[in-house]
């Protein structure tokens, strides 16, 4: 009974205090969006929300593509995205830091999505999809990184980080794909690798 109690109580103390450890490593002393550990990655001031006194919070410089570094809405520094198709996640990078994962659903195994590594052709607010057996009017955020193959919002289903569903294309929920969007530019790297996934990653 009291090797019971015990058990218990340090199930309990571990349930209570992880979250601190989970804030703890994502501690953002300024409160500007990004944490201290990517601050410390980029070059900025984890203790000043606005590095180079701009006017823009330093997070928010980040997740539009800008150089916090920089004022005047630079965009000097590289950008890219890397997809991995075997976890079905993509992450996003500034200057070789990673800023953040969102989850994605790539092509079906019949209909894959290219591996290899491309670049942003042109943006394209909205899109109409059409071909044999879908037809998706007004479609956002839409990124070209090869003919006829787009990083994109999809409204149609909500299987984002759980299979594939697409036609080739990476699917992406509305709320990721609009700030992908402002995010990458026309010439930025979309890195696309690993093995489209056969089964579902998790359960719907």
């Amino acid at each position: 009974m009291q090797l019971k109690k015990v058990i218990i109580y340090i199930f309990v103390s571990i349930w209570m205090i992880s979250p601190l450890f989970a804030h703890a490593q994502e501690l953002d002393s300024d409160h500007d969006g990004l944490s201290d550990t990517i601050e410390t990655q980029l070059g900025t001031d984890p203790h000043n929300s606005d590095t180079d006194t701009d006017g823009y919070p330093d997070g928010i410089e980040v997740k539009n593509g800008f150089n916090p570094l920089k004022a005047n809405r630079d965009r000097s520094l590289p950008r890219y995205v890397a997809v991995d198709l075997a976890t079905q996640q993509m992450s996003y990078f500034l200057n070789n830091v990673k800023i953040g994962t969102i989850p994605i659903s790539s092509g079906i195994s019949k209909l894959p999505t290219p591996i290899g590594e491309f670049s942003i052709q042109r943006k394209r607010p909205i899109v109409h999809y059409v071909g044999p057996g879908y037809d998706l009017p007004n479609t956002k955020w839409n990124l070209q990184f090869k003919p006829g193959f787009y990083l994109h919002g999809a409204y149609w289903h909500n299987q984002f980080g759980k299979r594939p569903m697409s036609h080739g294309c990476v699917n992406i929920a509305y709320k990721n794909a609009e700030k992908l969007y402002k995010f990458l530019d026309v010439g930025d790297k979309v890195k696309i690798f690993g093995k489209t996934p056969l089964k579902i990653l998790s359960k719907i």
